[in-house]
This record gives structure tokens, C-alpha cells and sequence, in this order.
């Protein structure tokens, strides 16, 4: 080999391992698309990668909810639809005995529209006398079933389960932590707005809210998907959500879903129609024993590039959809779906809890009340 020869090979090695080392630096990686109803992009960078991470309940318990109220600094603010754990609530009087500034709206509409007891007296009982702001949620909505935990503005969990000790113990339940700012950022106006029972009009890409946009959001991810979808929900009454998921099976696509075995009037599951007529129309749709299902989760095309998890607080049925302050955030990394498909995986091998053979069409079944 000549000099001239080794000169450029030693060159070029000089400027390949230049290039990774300004690519480490600068952090930039191709963009991946997000689903085209949201027109987003996300980086595939490791540095995107940490904006969310999931857990799982209730194989995860309480640590992550307990470590990030422990963690505050400055200030948290909880939307919630029912606060009565007390490991939950020490936490946030511990955090307020430091000095942090918390400030609980709870929901009220729905149990005093019922002439129920609220259970979130629980937590004003015990808070209020500390300093913890504690309000009841504005009536205009049907529900306040958000789930929502922000921490110093940097920090947030969008949650499909309540804070409660039998969604640390005997419910699949999934959370979201996000970082990332944007989402954060619209989180705390929300907030804000809803705090002093005045309207507000969101628009972050990423972020699921109800009664604003969770219909068109949730029903674009199902009329998008082109390979599968799995769904968990622990109310599937509404006749929309119900015919994009039959018309997906219809076109092709595999359809899965895990409904709650929520037991209405008579004992009879509200959820029979819908897996009857999901079942008739080609997709596969069942309640299991155990866990029970309250998660509302929705996985579109997982294992491709145009992979996408629904995770949140809006379960399919109008009230949630149309008529209750509901918030869920759209992820896209693959370790969370990876996450995600591997337990409904698994959930999915539970014997299927026997329905009623014939289910008479647009059978309607009136609920007390869900969380």
C-alpha cells in the first residue's frame, strides 16, 4: 500500500468518527412522523425519547405518584376525579407542610347530581386544614374524570386510574409521565382555566382533551389505522367509536379489545352490546375476570412507523366524550408501546368471561356512575 494511498484511508476514518462525534453533540436524528391526524413529529433521538415513560398498574403500585409529589419544589396542581388514598394524600400534605403550594380541584358535579356522598371529602378533610387549596370542579361539566399530576410545571402525569387503593391493587391502569414542555405548558393553562371556571380552547397536537377534541381525535386514530388496534376501556357505549372499530375489522385491519366486565342494572355487563356487535362485524372484543379493566388505552399499528398509543382518561361513551372535562396524551416511543403490547399480551390470554348469546340490537343500559 502506498503512502498516499494510507493518507487517504486515515483521512477518512478522521472525518467519519468527526461526524458521530458532532451527531452526539447536536443530539439530531431523523424525524419520525406522528399520526397524520395530529400532523406532529417526533425526534427519534434519545434526548425525545426521555420526554414520556409509562407504568403500569397495578404492577407498579404507588412509587412513581409518590416520588413525583415528593420531588416537588415549588408547586403541584392535581385535576382528579377521586382522591382517597392516604398514602396519596400524606403525600401531598407532606409537600405542603415543606412550603410547596398545592392546589386540588376535584370532581363534585356528578355526585352531587346523584345526591351521593362526595368521596374527595376525605382529602378536603384532611388537606384543607394545612393550607392544600381544595375546590370543587365547575359544573358545567358532566364529570371532572381527568387524572392529572404537574409538578413544578416540569413535570406531569396524564393517569387512566384515580388515587384511589384499588387501582394500586386490582385494576389495569396505565400513566404517563411527561416532560415534555409543550404538553406541560397547555396542562397548567388548562388548569388555570378550569380553576377559576373559566372556558378555555386547547390545541397542543399531542394531547387528548374532552369535551374539546377527544372524539375527533380518538376516532381518527381508529379510522387511520391500517394493520391493528388494541383497545382497553372500561365503558364502550358510544355508537360512533363502535362502528369506526367494526369498520376497521371490516377493512382489514385486526381489531382487538378488552372491555370491563362493568356490571349495569339486572347484572347484566353494559358492555355486552358493543362486544356483540364488535364480534359480528369481524373483530375480537371481550371482558375478562382478572384484572379488572379500567384502563383506556388504544395501540394503533404497533411495530410500524406509523405507531401510536392513546393513553388517558376518556373511555368510549358520550358522556365522557362530548360532555366531561377528560385528558389522555398521544405517545409514540417504543418503549412505552413496547410496554403496553406486552401487557395487553398477556391480558389478552385470560379466558373471556362468557356474554349473553344474543344481545338485542341498540340495547342501552343506564349507569349510576364510573370512574
Amino acid at each position: 500500500m502506498n503512502g498516499g494511498r494510507l493518507y487517504l484511508i486515515i483521512s477518512a476514518i478522521f472525518f467519519a468518527v468527526l461526524l458521530v462525534f458532532i451527531a452526539g453533540c447536536t443530539g439530531t436524528a431523523p424525524a419520525v412522523p406522528g399520526p397524520g391526524s395530529t400532523g406532529t413529529t417526533l425526534s427519534s433521538a434519545t434526548g425525545s425519547l426521555s420526554e414520556h415513560a409509562v407504568f403500569v398498574e397495578p404492577t407498579d403500585g404507588r412509587a412513581v405518584v409518590i416520588k413525583t409529589i415528593a420531588g416537588a419544589q415549588q408547586n403541584i396542581t392535581l385535576t382528579i376525579y377521586l382522591l382517597d388514598d392516604p398514602e396519596v394524600v400524606d403525600a401531598l400534605a407532606a409537600a405542603r407542610l415543606r412550603g410547596v403550594s398545592v392546589r386540588v380541584l376535584y370532581n363534585n358535579a356528578s355526585y352531587a347530581a346523584a345526591n351521593q356522598t362526595n368521596p374527595n371529602f376525605y382529602a378536603v378533610a384532611n388537606l384543607t386544614p394545612l393550607g392544600v387549596e381544595m375546590k370543587p370542579a365547575s359544573p358545567v361539566f358532566a364529570l371532572t374524570h381527568q387524572k392529572t399530576l404537574t409538578v413544578d410545571r416540569s413535570r406531569a402525569i396524564v393517569m387512566t386510574f384515580n388515587l384511589d387503593p384499588a387501582f394500586f391493587s386490582t385494576t389495569r391502569d396505565f400513566g404517563i409521565v411527561t416532560t415534555n414542555q409543550s404538553e406541560i405548558r397547555e396542562i397548567a393553562e388548562v388548569f388555570e382555566a378550569d380553576w377559576n371556571y373559566q372556558a378555555v380552547t386547547p390545541s397542543e397536537p399531542t394531547l387528548v382533551w374532552a369535551p374539546v377534541n377527544a372524539r375527533t381525535k380518538i376516532l381518527g386514530l381508529i379510522n387511520n389505522a391500517t394493520k391493528t388496534i388494541e383497545v382497553y376501556n372500561d365503558e364502550i357505549t358510544d355508537p360512533q367509536c363502535i362502528a369506526a372499530l367494526g369498520a376497521a375489522a371490516k377493512r382489514g385491519v385486526e381489531v382487538r379489545v378488552l372491555a370491563a366486565d362493568m356490571q349495569g342494572p339486572g347484572g347484566t355487563n353494559i358492555n355486552a352490546p358493543a362486544l356483540a356487535t364488535l364480534n359480528a362485524n369481524g373483530a375480537k372484543a371481550k371482558s375478562i375476570t382478572s384484572p379488572y379493566i379500567h384502563a383506556k388505552v388504544a395501540v394503533a399499528d404497533y411495530g410500524t412507523p406509523h405507531q401510536v398509543a392513546y393513553v388517558g382518561s376518556e373511555y368510549m361513551a358520550p358522556v365522557s366524550l362530548d360532555q366531561s372535562r377528560e385528558l389522555a396524551v398521544l405517545v409514540f416511543e417504543q418503549p412505552i408501546l413496547d410496554r403496553i403490547e406486552s401487557v395487553f399480551s398477556q391480558d389478552w390470554l385470560v379466558p373471556a368471561i362468557p356474554e349473553p348469546s344474543v344481545v338485542p340490537a341498540g340495547t342501552t343500559v343506564a349507569v349510576a356512575s364510573t370512574v
